[in-house]
């Protein structure tokens, strides 16, 4: 009975609205990146288990920038990229992930700054700027960082993008 009460016009017409309202409600919403908003997803790092570890000294706080850049396969004009950067200091444990930090560390009080600190040597996260390049279809990501003491840290990118591509990871300063 339902098959035949779809074959009228009047569900033709009826069913036509609701997939008009569906379409704008799509088009109205914040789009994510995944196969449920029709957009594949692209996962971009390398198969190393840490792409940059390095020991950084300073007696006073100094900025460190890394550079995260991915080269994208041009299979899209504009494509849209988020890095997303697993860094840790002094090891490579839950530890020695960043935490909000809410004291004196190493001489300096920090009142809720992401970082990390063992008491002595701090490092926290600066500031973060992404630019894309259309020519090139090329983003750069640019993040700083400040530390005090001696710090090994150990960084990992990971790029959620909707198209394929490589990614590099540099220390800038």
């Amino acid at each position: 009975m339902a098959g035949t009460l779809n074959q009228l016009p009047e569900m033709a017409l009826l069913n036509g609205i609701r997939n008009a309202r569906q379409v704008g409600a799509e088009l109205k919403a914040a789009q994510r990146m995944s196969g449920a908003s029709n957009q594949l997803n692209y996962e971009i790092k390398t198969t190393n288990t840490w792409d940059r570890t390095d020991t950084v000294t300073a007696a006073t706080s100094t900025q460190m920038t890394l550079e995260v850049t991915m080269t994208c396969d041009k299979t899209q004009p504009w494509p849209e990229a988020l890095l997303y950067l697993d860094i840790r200091a002094n090891g490579t444990g839950d530890a020695n992930k960043f935490t909000y930090l809410i004291g004196t560390y190493g001489g300096t009080t920090y009142n809720g700054a992401l970082g990390w600190s063992d008491g002595t040597n701090v490092i926290t996260s600066g500031t973060m700027n992404r630019n894309f390049d259309n020519a090139t279809v090329i983003f750069v990501w640019t993040v700083n960082f400040f530390y005090k003491g001696t710090i090994t840290y150990y960084a990992k990118p990971a790029i959620r993008a909707s198209c394929g591509g490589t990614l590099t990871l540099t220390r800038t300063l």
